[in-house]
């Protein structure tokens, strides 16, 4: 089989073929599966050395690490400045700390920190030591789901609930808070699924609570409450109303209606460990960040011809700005859509 043979089901889109329509503000219904899965094997099967950039990586604990100890230093060496100067340094340099932070608890969630399961399972405590909130054992949980359902309505935790389009979805100012308030969102949404798809509250979700409690009262008793003022002001822009969060609306949301999967090919991938090669991940989520941009190489034929995203900030302009860009500007599957979820 050559590339230039794949089927629509196979590829993301007809090779080089696009419908031209650009965004469609409604679902776009499609009738088969997710097509990573027949992407990954036929990829494999053209370009076997692939399966040696699979594994992982283990300059990712030093960099879980090194975000860990540089947020610490910065909520103390802040904790005497103003709260609108603590702002301005948590938007733009810790939520960055935390978006990057994101990025290696992401692979964490895919085993490539580390060789073995429970490895990446201990370092998801460490690295959410900066964030606060106790968040990365249930992302865990519910980014594997992503990665199972892709864009089955309403299965996949990435798409969002009917009510967040209805209310937010259709006006620049409702886009801007929905982003704005996207971990809130975020956390709501989980809530549609019954206790059989819910986060058991096991070993590893205990341990994620205890380790952020404990943090967050060693920083509060030794650095006072401004610190922790700054860690959460990272912590909410880092995948909120940011440049670095625009890659959640980056990622799926379809400003071409045949495909669902987009990548982003700019600089910030320098800050944000290559996060931005999405179909690449979504084909072969085994691959650690550092090997994306070569799996790229090594196969430019399934990728270049796919619509990609040069720059962030031109994803959140028309997001916000574009009527036609609204929470269901994307490709989904499933025959019948819930009225209401």
């Amino acid at each position: 089989v050559r590339a230039d043979q794949l089927t629509p089901e196979q590829n993301l889109v007809p090779l080089q073929t696009y419908t031209g329509k650009g965004l469609e503000p409604n679902y776009t219904v499609v009738d088969y599966k997710q097509p990573h899965w027949k992407r990954k094997n036929i990829l494999l099967k053209l370009h076997p050395e692939i399966t040696k950039l699979q594994g992982y990586d283990l300059r990712s604990v030093f960099w879980i690490f090194f975000i860990v100890i540089a947020q610490t230093t910065l909520s103390y060496i802040l904790k005497d400045q103003s709260y609108w100067f603590l702002f301005l340094v948590g938007y733009s340099v810790g939520a960055t700390f935390d978006h990057a932070m994101w990025v290696l608890i992401h692979d964490c969630t895919h085993n490539t920190v580390l060789p073995s399961k429970k490895g990446n399972m201990y370092m998801h405590w460490v690295a959410n030591i900066p964030l606060i909130i106790p968040s990365t054992i249930s992302f865990r949980y519910y980014h594997l789901m992503h990665h199972a359902y892709l864009n089955e309505t309403y299965n996949d935790p990435d798409i969002p609930s009917t009510w967040e389009d209805r209310y937010f979805g259709h006006s620049s100012f409702g886009k801007a808070i929905w982003l704005f308030l996207f971990p809130l969102f975020q956390m709501v949404r989980v809530t549609r699924y019954n206790n059989n798809a819910s986060v058991p509250w096991d070993y590893w979700m205990f341990g994620n609570w205890i380790v952020e409690i404990v943090y967050t009262a060693s920083i509060y008793y030794f650095f006072g409450i401004s610190a922790i003022f700054y860690l959460l002001i990272s912590t909410f822009f880092a995948i909120g109303l940011h440049p670095m969060g625009a890659r959640w609306i980056a990622e799926h949301y379809a400003v071409e209606p045949n495909q669902e999967t987009y990548s982003y090919y700019g600089i910030l991938n320098k800050v944000s460990f290559n996060i931005g090669f999405h179909n690449e991940h979504h084909d072969v989520p085994s691959v650690p960040w550092s090997r994306l941009p070569t799996m790229t190489r090594l196969a430019p034929e399934f990728y270049s011809p796919l619509v990609n995203h040069d720059s962030y900030l031109g994803v959140l302009k028309r997001f916000i700005f574009d009527r036609n860009f609204t929470l269901k500007s994307r490709v989904v599957r499933k025959s019948e859509i819930p009225k209401d979820k």
